[in-house]
Order: C-alpha cells, then sequence, then structure tokens
C-alpha cells in the first residue's frame, strides 16, 4: 500500500481534430516526469467539438483500448483518459478509460449525468442529443489507494460520490465552461472533498470548443480532505504535478468523523 500518491493532472486545449489531438496527447506523455505514477487526462481528450465531429470521432471499446493501450504502453505510465466516445450498439457513451502501465485496460466509466444548459446567448448544450447515459458509479483500486471517477457535470451530484465511499480520491475530468466554471467549479470540487473527506482532483479543458465557440474554464485543481485547494491552474494548457498523502486523509477522519456519522445510508 503506497502511502503517497504521485499525479500529472493535465489541462489541455483539444481540438476538434481526432489526429492532431492524437499527436498532441503522445507529445505531452513524453514529457510527463518519471515519477508520476497516474496520468490524468481531461473529458474530450481525443475530440473537442461539436456533435457531429464527435460522433464521427467514436470507436469501440476493442479499437480504444488497442489504440489508446498502445500509446501508454510505450510510454510506461498509467494513464485515465477522461471522456471518450465510445461507440456501442445502443449509440455512444461519453466513457473514461483507466490504463495500467502496460497499456491494459483497469477500468471504464460511462458518465451518468448528461449536461444541459440554455445558454444566455447561442444555442443550448444538451449532452442527451449525442449520448446515451451511464447508469452506475465506478470505484476501483490503484497502487492501495481507492479512486473513483466522474466526469464534468457528475460533479452537481453528491449521490454520486456517497455511493462509492469510503473513497480516497475522487477524478472529475471535464470540460466545464467558463460561465459554469467561474460561478461554481472550485465550491463543488471543494465541496465533494470536504463531505467525503478525500482528495478531489479536477482536470479541466481550457481555451474554447473550435466547432461551438463555447469558452472553457481551466483552473484544474486539487483538493484535500480539508477542503484546501493545495494546487491550482490559470486557464492555459499546462502539467499539475501534485502529491497525495494518506495520512492527510487519515488525519481528517480522525479529527471530524463524519463518515462515521452518518445516520442515512446508500448501504
Amino acid at each position: 500500500m503506497c502511502k503517497t500518491l504521485n499525479l500529472a493532472l493535465v489541462q489541455m486545449q483539444s481540438t476538434p481534430r481526432r489526429h492532431a489531438n492524437l499527436e498532441a496527447l503522445t507529445t505531452l506523455l513524453a514529457g510527463i516526469p518519471a515519477d508520476r505514477d497516474l496520468v490524468v487526462l481531461p473529458e474530450n481528450v481525443l475530440c473537442l467539438g461539436g456533435n457531429d465531429r464527435v460522433r464521427a470521432a467514436a470507436r469501440t471499446l476493442p479499437d480504444l483500448v488497442a489504440e489508446l493501450g498502445s500509446i501508454v504502453g510505450a510510454h510506461g505510465i498509467a494513464a485515465v483518459f477522461g471522456g471518450v466516445p465510445v461507440l456501442e450498439p445502443d449509440g455512444v457513451r461519453n466513457s473514461s478509460l483507466v490504463f495500467d502501465e502496460c497499456g491494459r485496460l483497469l477500468t471504464r466509466y460511462d458518465k451518468v449525468h448528461l449536461f444541459r444548459w440554455q445558454r444566455s446567448r447561442g444555442a443550448a448544450i444538451d449532452e442527451s442529443a449525442l449520448y446515451s447515459a451511464g447508469r452506475e458509479p465506478r470505484r476501483f483500486e490503484f497502487r492501495g489507494w481507492h479512486l473513483t471517477l466522474s466526469i464534468c457535470y457528475d460533479l452537481r451530484f453528491p449521490e454520486l460520490f456517497r455511493a462509492c465511499i469510503p473513497v480516497d480520491l475522487i477524478l472529475c475530468t471535464a470540460a466545464f465552461t467558463r460561465a459554469t466554471g467561474e460561478a461554481h467549479w472550485a465550491t463543488l470540487l471543494r465541496a465533494r472533498a470536504i463531505e467525503n473527506q478525500c482528495y478531489v482532483a479536477g482536470v479541466n479543458q481550457c481555451g474554447s470548443n473550435a466547432d461551438t465557440d463555447v469558452p472553457l474554464y481551466g483552473h484544474s485543481m486539487l483538493v484535500d480532505p480539508w477542503g484546501r485547494a493545495v494546487a491550482t491552474a490559470a486557464d492555459t494548457a499546462t502539467v499539475l504535478c501534485v502529491e497525495l498523502e494518506r495520512e492527510r486523509i487519515s488525519e481528517t477522519r480522525q479529527r471530524l468523523p463524519s463518515l462515521e456519522q452518518r445516520r442515512i445510508s446508500f448501504e
């Protein structure tokens, strides 16, 4: 069981062009420090564009495992692809795929909550026009740490994370818009950390969606179990290298045993 976990949180400015994103990703992974245990990539890492472009970029799970597993294995580093379009018989899923350092698929999470938003100017955003929703949360173990996966809009639904406790680290990979990010991003990340007494890593897209002109927020962040932001990015492409300490989780839960004092449980 590892006492620390070293992450590389990759804030990207992806484009609508799948091939260009894959090339940029390969270059990026080559520059990740060797001491990182896990690289976390944001939602829409392979295609940030309009619905037609994302739908065309979708691949079956076996094809994605072969393609992305090969890239990860070549660099010898475990990675979370925080939201890629997976082609299924019933439509397209927005899925987070986790690979170990050898390129083997460890787990998959399908985004449960699909974003709907009426912009003050311009067309509404409705992810249900593109994706089929996932049905269940996903908790998995990595180097002795218990992790929960979530994607963007999921962050607003605390019951998703309560269903997975106890958890050491929540990963929220996202393409939060600037408007919703400025209002809610940091508050929601800190709330999920405080109520679940765990680390929360929010890994976001930045820049703007070239197809839709929707500006994105950036400001990727690591929050500790006390709700303190210990690392925050600006609004440009960058890599945050952070270290998580298991002792910090234990200390918080001992000082304030709120998880033990719950009166309502999903168990």
